[in-house]
């Protein structure tokens, strides 16, 4: 089981490491190494196709969490890319690290950015493997949790954005925060929704052998979106863009699970 595991990781990796290699490529020639982003899902998808075509398990397990992972994937990426890279502005961060890496910009976003996305994307797709190894044909109800489970997360997660994107939309709410629909409930209810997702893909995993190694994605993803790239790089922007209106909402607002506003 390990050497199988770790054989499909191995190749879900060249695949993925040549799609990071591409859009390093596409985002070196554009001058926008904002098109990382669009990456994420894509890489996280293909590393579950990848599993899907090596797998030896029962095909229509493996077929559902394959789809699964890809729904979500695509329209992550395709969401990112019609909102975040068509826009022709360099996100923030990725402007702060042209700055920093100086006359060896390009060589270290293909290491530092695309490709070490492209491994944390590898080693977070752990969930999808197990499925893929089960030659069992018998459904559980793990797997029909995390179905349920990922399908009410995906509709949260695309309401949370359509929300958000439709108040930028409008001019008079420029300089405004977003207090609206679920975001009156949390500061970032994308994210929190985005995390169910792979709590989703954790269940599914735990109706495998060894499925509960899966789990680690989950902490993993509540880890890297509350304590280091999620929560923390956005409110220093909001911070910096919204200033005490920001403060006020903080102050009133969960910032990741949902909960009533406090009163201030």
């Amino acid at each position: 089981m390990l050497l199988r595991t770790i054989f499909f990781m191995v190749s879900a990796w060249a695949v993925v490491s040549v799609l990071m290699t591409i859009l390093w490529w596409i985002g070196k020639r554009s001058g926008n190494y904002s098109i990382v982003d669009v990456g994420w899902g894509l890489c996280i998808s293909a590393a579950a196709v990848v599993y899907y075509n090596l797998s030896d398990g029962y095909p229509l397990r493996s077929a559902w969490i394959t789809a699964l992972v890809a729904i979500w994937g695509w329209r992550l990426s395709l969401f990112i890319l019609v909102t975040r890279a068509f826009s022709g502005h360099e996100d923030p961060r990725y402007t702060a690290f042209r700055a920093e890496y100086g006359d060896q910009v390009d060589r270290k976003f293909f290491v530092n950015v695309f490709q070490l996305q492209g491994i944390l994307a590898v080693l977070l797709s752990l969930p999808f493997v197990f499925p893929n190894l089960n030659d069992n044909p018998n459904d559980n109800p793990f797997e029909t949790a995390g179905i349920l489970l990922f399908v009410l997360s995906l509709l949260g997660e695309s309401i949370a954005d359509f929300q958000l994107n439709e108040f930028r939309k409008k001019t008079e709410n420029k300089g405004k925060v977003c207090d609206v629909g679920l975001w009156r409930y949390s500061r970032h209810p994308n994210y929190f929704f985005e995390w169910l997702i792979w709590v989703a893909f954790g269940i599914y995993s735990l109706g495998s052998p060894y499925g509960w190694l899966g789990l680690l994605s989950p902490i993993a993803m509540f880890v890297l979106l509350t304590k280091v790239t999620g929560i923390p790089l956005n409110e220093v922007g909001q911070l910096k863009s919204k200033g005490e209106l920001y403060r006020e909402y903080a102050r009133k607002t969960n910032a990741f699970f949902p909960w009533f506003p406090k009163k201030v």
